[in-house]
């Protein structure tokens, strides 16, 4: 593919080398290959879309162009005190995530000792959908707190309102109170502290980022892993209000504690901002992204929920419900490292499309045809080693796409799109298999359906970036 050369000047005054940053020798990445250059440098030289952005001035001279852009955006330490921050979003990762993912261990505990009398099930299980599409909420004002508080103490904030919704929690009488404490309130403070982690460690890494992201995002598959237990645990010891009051106070310890390795080494200056910048939306790639993410999270977490149901609908022990989500949990937890790995040897636009794909294929060629246990065992794992790849490569592909000096502010609104799907697509897909009179497999087509498309229009704009069908992207 020919690909023109540009002259870009990029000042300093709103980006800027960070003096954390780790001195590096490397020599710069060429910008004239598909695998070193991010594709968004395309669309910003031919109409200008993050010119307000970054002050960012387009010279072109003759035909024979070359690229200027300071050194702290073209070379990477590739490790050093990088792994440092890895560490940190991870623990983020873990602490956020893993408890959002242990809500049905107080799920089942509300239920079974009637903890809110006069609500049923249905009522109840609301509560993990609330907390975690309001995640998501925040993301759009994200950019604009970054800008005018800085990293480090929206993360703070974010942590300290996340476990207070949990403390809070442990007072509930009423279930509408854990709807807005263990619920909204955990949603919107948790969201605060993991998109503004989740882009830094995408800045010190080029190439190993497909590494560094797998590593950090499976924070959340481990925390899962490790929270539900302990959760269920401290129930049964102590009872669910100090078992909300440790995880609250925990979490707050935690992040808190590593608060320091997360070091961008870029920093965004404190200026103000539109706190909604729709303008991003004039890049076509944001929009790719942000529309691939609407559409993919309506069917990601969908199995993970009804699976168990399904297998109990379907005779079979419903202990194996069970044991079928932590089969899933920990083979998408270690799924998220090797597909950051493969990315990294063989494009992340293509790792990222293909691992998309193969979760929906999942659901029509193996979900659709589960009817004993063996079965349900392989489409877990099957599942579980794609379905991490949306989850770590999302942001990845986003670094390519957006620029990994926009990224920090960008992340949030990006990520707000998954709002929609996190709280809908599992009542949608419920409802299908309710209207179905218990038959699942309009639902179970729903589910499959929806991270296909996301991924056959992430495909179409990776086409545009580099038309050949087999190259590294």
């Amino acid at each position: 593919m020919k690909s023109e050369k540009h002259s870009i000047e990029i000042p300093s005054p709103t980006f800027t080398q960070s003096p954390h940053s780790t001195p590096t020798t490397e020599p710069e990445a060429s910008i004239n290959t598909v695998a070193e250059s991010p594709p968004a440098m395309d669309e910003l030289n031919k109409k200008g879309a993050f010119d307000h952005l970054d002050n960012v001035e387009a010279k072109s001279t003759d035909d024979s162009r070359t690229e200027e852009i300071p050194q702290s955006l073209t070379t990477f330490p590739e490790g050093g005190f990088g792994w440092f921050v890895v560490f940190g979003a991870f623990m983020i990762q873990f602490c956020c995530f893993g408890f959002n993912f242990s809500w049905g261990v107080y799920q089942e505990y509300y239920v079974q000792n009637n903890i809110f009398p006069g609500s049923t099930l249905s009522q109840i299980s609301w509560v993990g959908g609330i907390g975690a599409a309001s995640i998501f909420i925040t993301g759009p004002f994200q950019p604009s707190m970054v800008q005018r508080f800085g990293l480090w103490p929206v993360i703070a904030v974010g942590i300290v309102i996340s476990g207070t919704g949990m403390i809070l929690a442990s007072f509930a009488t009423e279930v509408w109170h854990v709807y807005l404490t263990q619920g909204l309130l955990f949603g919107l403070g948790a969201g605060m502290s993991l998109f503004t982690s989740i882009a830094v460690p995408t800045q010190w890494f080029r190439e190993k980022r497909g590494l560094a992201s797998g590593i950090t995002v499976a924070g959340s598959g481990a925390g899962g892993a490790a929270l539900a237990p302990l959760n269920r645990y401290l129930i049964s010891r102590v009872g669910h209000k100090w078992a909300l009051r440790t995880m609250g106070v925990g979490s707050i310890g935690v992040v808190l504690s590593v608060l320091w390795c997360i070091r961008p080494r870029l920093l965004i200056s404190k200026r103000k901002g539109p706190i909604f910048d729709f303008s991003l939306f004039s890049h076509r790639g944001f929009t790719t992204m942000y529309l691939m993410g609407v559409l993919v999270t309506f069917g990601y977490l969908t199995p993970v929920f009804l699976l168990p149901k399904y297998i109990t609908d379907m005779g079979m022990d419903p202990k194996t419900g069970a044991n079928l989500v932590s089969i899933y949990s920990g083979v998408n937890a270690i799924s998220r490292i090797l597909l950051g790995i493969a990315a990294d040897k063989f494009g992340r636009y293509n790792m990222l499309f293909l691992s998309t794909a193969l979760s929906g294929v999942a659901c029509y060629a193996l979900w659709l045809n589960t009817k004993g246990t063996t079965m349900a065992v392989i489409f877990s794992v099957f599942y579980g080693m794609n379905g991490g790849g949306f989850v770590s490569l999302f942001p990845v592909v986003a670094a390519e796409v957006i620029g990994i000096e926009r990224l920090s502010v960008a992340i949030g609104l990006l990520y707000s799109g998954n709002l929609f799907g996190n709280l809908l697509g599992a009542p949608i897909a419920s409802a299908i298999v309710t209207a179905s009179g218990g038959d699942y497999t309009w639902g179970i087509v729903f589910a499959g359906t929806s991270p296909i498309l996301g991924a056959l229009l992430l495909l179409s704009y990776r086409l545009k970036v580099e038309p050949r069908l087999f190259a590294k992207v």
